[in-house]
C-alpha cells in the first residue's frame, strides 16, 4: 500500500474533523499546517478573508513530515471568501511540487472550491488524483459519507 501524508489547515475545526475522517479511512500520517501568527477573534477572521481574497501567503511553521517521503500528499483547508486559505497556499507553494502525487480536499460555506483546487494544481505543479469538497450543509459525517468513500477509493489507486 502506498504511503499517504495528509496536511491540512483548520481555523474553526471543520477541516480538522474532515482530515481526521480521511486519516481514519486511509491510515495515513497526518499533520496540521500551523501559522506563525494565528488569526484570532474578529480581526483575525477579517484578516483571513482579506488575505484569501488577495491570494496572499502567510507564515507557517516548517512541516515535520516531508511530502517527498510519501507516495501521495493529501492537502486540505477551508475556503475563505471563495478562495484558498492563505496558510494552505503557502504550504502548497513551499512543498507541493516536491510531492509525487497529490489530492485535495476543502470545507466551504457555499462556493470557491473549484477556484481553490485550480490554484492548488498550479502551486503544486500536479493534477490532483482526486478532490473532495464538503460544504456547510454536509459537515456532519452522514452528510458526506458517500463523497468521502469515493475520495478515499481514488486515493487507494
Amino acid at each position: 500500500m502506498s504511503r499517504i501524508l495528509i496536511m491540512f489547515f483548520s481555523m474553526g475545526g471543520h477541516t480538522r474533523r474532515l482530515a481526521e475522517e480521511i486519516r481514519s479511512a486511509t491510515g495515513a500520517d497526518i499533520e496540521e499546517i500551523i501559522e506563525l501568527h494565528p488569526r484570532e477573534g474578529a480581526w483575525g477572521m477579517l484578516r483571513a478573508l482579506w488575505d484569501a481574497s488577495l491570494r496572499r501567503k502567510s507564515g507557517v511553521l516548517e512541516a515535520k513530515h516531508n511530502p517527498v517521503d510519501y507516495d501521495l500528499l493529501v492537502l486540505g483547508g477551508p475556503i475563505w471568501a471563495r478562495h484558498l486559505a492563505a496558510p494552505v497556499r503557502t504550504f502548497a507553494e513551499q512543498y507541493g511540487s516536491r510531492a509525487k502525487r497529490v489530492a485535495f480536499f476543502c470545507t466551504e460555506g457555499k462556493q470557491g472550491a473549484d477556484t481553490a483546487f485550480a490554484d492548488l494544481e498550479k502551486l503544486c505543479q500536479h493534477k490532483p488524483l482526486a478532490t473532495l469538497t464538503v460544504d456547510a450543509q454536509h459537515l456532519a459525517p452522514a452528510g458526506h459519507r458517500s463523497d468521502l468513500g469515493r475520495f478515499v477509493a481514488c486515493l487507494r489507486r
